[in-house]
């Protein structure tokens, strides 16, 4: 009896293993379809991407990018990443974002965070509620489809606002984005498109105004480069922007 005993407990074990072994077999394939986020289209300057517990590594034309990576431009970097709901990402010099949470054109958000810098949003509309959301220090932007700008900059306080040096600017080509302060996030305004607003410090949004009058930076229409550089670029504009080009852009 107790022979059958330890031989049934050992026969067990084996079947609980080899099911563990097949679920994690048979999950993998949907674990890299959540992560995997796109591809690089196109790179100049420097441009690093960090993964996961890896060193951050200069970026190239064809590579891979997936949920959770940082991407970080220098004052002369500029890329272009084409995700695989076919929506772009084009970061300016002096960039740093994170994909945060990577949707893929499904229910749930795609959550971008942006540390410095400017990035461009060509965001695929899905019909549903607003799906794409870019977060700052200080602020969120979120759109259903549309292309618009959006920059973070510190360290320098702008006419008008004493003692704010922490700005977000949102500035919008197609469509419509809500600007909204972080630490208030009912506190959000509508930029139609040819508008553009700002978020200073931890103070409501301003009202929108035309597209280069409010001195918000971005990186102007169609292919025209930044408006203005922020602090800490250098000065150094980016080449002209390649996911603006054609009339559905």
């Amino acid at each position: 009896m107790r022979q059958n005993r330890q031989i049934y407990r050992g026969t067990t074990a084996r079947a609980l293993t080899a099911f563990a072994v097949i679920a994690v077999l048979a999950g993998a394939p949907r674990i890299y379809a959540h992560t995997m986020a796109g591809t690089v289209s196109s790179v100049t300057g420097q441009v690093q991407i960090q993964k996961a517990g890896a060193t951050a590594a200069a970026a190239t034309a064809g590579q891979a990018v997936s949920q959770s990576d940082r991407i970080i431009t220098g004052s002369d970097g500029h890329v272009v990443i084409v995700l695989t709901d076919q929506s772009k990402l084009e970061l300016g010099a002096s960039t740093s974002i994170t994909l945060d949470q990577y949707a893929g054109g499904g229910s749930a958000p795609t959550k971008v965070s942006l540390f410095s810098g400017i990035l461009r949003s060509v965001v695929n509309a899905n019909g549903g509620p607003a799906n794409y959301q870019v977060h700052t220090p200080n602020a969120v932007a979120a759109v259903r489809g549309t292309r618009f700008d959006v920059g973070y900059s510190e360290g320098s306080i702008r006419p008008g606002y004493d003692g704010c040096d922490r700005y977000t600017d949102a500035a919008v080509f197609q469509g419509t984005v809500d600007l909204a302060s972080a630490s208030d996030p009912n506190s959000g305004t509508e930029i139609g498109p040819g508008y553009e607003a700002s978020v200073p410090c931890a103070q409501p949004p301003t009202a929108a105004g035309p597209l280069g009058m409010t001195g918000a930076f971005s990186m102007g229409g169609g292919n025209a480069g930044f408006t203005g550089p922020p602090p800490g670029s250098g000065g150094a504009p980016p080449p002209q922007c390649p996911v603006c080009t054609g009339p559905n852009m």
